[in-house]
């Protein structure tokens, strides 16, 4: 007999990675700049991942499976590296390198403010 509890991470992955991936798609949709949607998915994503993460570790609430479902399924499929590796590497020198730094720094920022967020509400 397979144990439920085994399963539990693996469906919350599949779940969520489907519902990042939709979420992904939908963005694309709406953002037709090559570059824009990737750069988007990606800072919208770090910010939603720092928020998640510091929630976690500051105050506990989300059990492991709930982890698994957010970080790894949500917004691990709704950012991606692929596509701002190709991308950048198609968009010629200077488009490249300033998506790649545009990403960084955003992403940075975007972790910081999630960090913000969560730190000014439980300590604020």
């Amino acid at each position: 007999m397979v144990d439920t509890a085994e399963w539990m991470p693996f469906a919350a992955v599949a779940i969520g990675g489907f519902i990042g991936a939709v979420l992904r798609y939908l963005t694309d949709t709406v953002l037709v700049f090559p570059l824009a949607g990737t750069l988007a998915v990606n800072t919208i994503g770090c910010f939603f991942l720092g928020i998640f993460m510091y929630e976690s570790m500051y105050l506990g609430r989300f059990s492991r499976t709930t982890r698994q479902f957010c970080a790894v399924g949500i917004i691990g499929s709704f950012t991606t590296f692929s596509a701002l590796t190709v991308q950048s590497f198609s968009a010629g020198p200077v488009m490249g390198v300033a998506n790649l730094a545009a990403t960084l720094i955003l992403g940075f920022a975007a972790v910081w403010c999630g960090r913000l967020v969560i730190l000014h509400g439980r300590f604020g």
